[in-house]
């Protein structure tokens, strides 16, 4: 398996070179995404070579070309395509227009997660052991993956497109995240002078509200102008409350999606902080 591994890891690693060196000497978006383009097509067509020409030593091979391997290089290739549609429109469009667009576009993004829910945690969350069933041709099964286009046994599985398009789609909601929020990120507090704690609160102190929690609560402190007088962007917030509460908040509009949706009690986590401070003054009072 190493020796294996190391072929592709070098066929990644010379892919993965190309595309930064022409995101950095192409200036103008179409040509600079054109490129990126044309290199993904390229590497997906000597990956396919690869595979007609050759056998997978086991079926752990097979699996790790599937699942680590071609997703990888035809998720980049479906991202930059996305992004060029999305450029043309959004260039096309006047500021209001195009931020329509940039909202509806991370609308689509997001109930595309939801639609995908199972497979979606089934990826996100490492899991190996429907691996065979998703990732080794000849086991395909469209009641498993429906939308999949352009099938191709020789060089398809069950679930190698779908965890290429999920993977382009994570791609894609920090473009858009960060076209809809450009705010320069929060300024850092000055340091205390002439204070030293003899224990940092982060080595003592441990969030154990959930990572929805946490997310509600960053998107109202987003809404309420809470940092930089309103100027700070959603983005930074998130980022700020992943550093310092440790908490994975990467997919953070997802979770605001699913939030967002919910039948009843919307503000969940903030009534039951609202709730919680008026419990807590009462008992204040009736100590009085």
């Amino acid at each position: 398996m190493p020796a294996f591994q190391s072929t592709f890891e070098e066929l990644l690693q010379s892919w993965q070179l190309r595309l930064q060196d022409a995101e950095a000497r192409e200036t103008g978006w179409p040509a600079r995404l054109e490129t990126c383009i044309r290199i993904c097509e390229e590497s997906l067509l000597e990956l396919r070579q690869w595979v007609m020409q050759s056998s997978f030593p086991g079926r752990d091979c097979e699996i790790y070309f599937f699942k680590q391997v071609k997703p990888v290089v035809m998720a980049r290739y479906i991202y930059y395509q996305k992004i060029y549609r999305l450029h043309i429109g959004y260039f096309n469009g006047s500021g209001l227009l195009a931020k329509e667009r940039l909202e509806k576009e991370l609308h689509d993004i997001a109930r595309y997660f939801t639609d995908n829910d199972h497979f979606y945690s089934y990826y996100r969350n490492g899991s190996t052991h429907h691996d065979e069933l998703y990732f080794v041709r000849g086991q395909y099964d469209w009641r498993i993956c429906p939308e999949v286009n352009h099938f191709d046994s020789l060089f398809s599985t069950s679930g190698d497109g779908k965890l290429a398009e999920l993977m382009a789609y994570e791609l894609l909601m920090k473009y858009v995240d960060g076209m809809l929020n450009p705010s320069p990120k929060l300024i850092e507090p000055a340091p205390l002078c002439g204070v030293t704690a003899s224990r940092p609160a982060a080595e003592t102190l441990q969030c154990t509200a959930s990572r929805t929690d946490v997310v509600e609560l960053g998107y109202a402190l987003h809404a309420a102008g809470f940092f930089n007088n309103g100027r700070a962007s959603i983005k930074d917030i998130m980022d700020l409350l992943s550093d310092v509460l440790q908490v994975n908040l990467r997919n953070h509009s997802h979770t605001f999606f699913q939030i967002r949706e919910r039948k009843i009690n919307v503000t969940k986590y903030l009534d039951e902080l609202k709730i919680g401070l008026v419990r807590y003054l009462d008992q204040l009072d009736q100590l009085k």
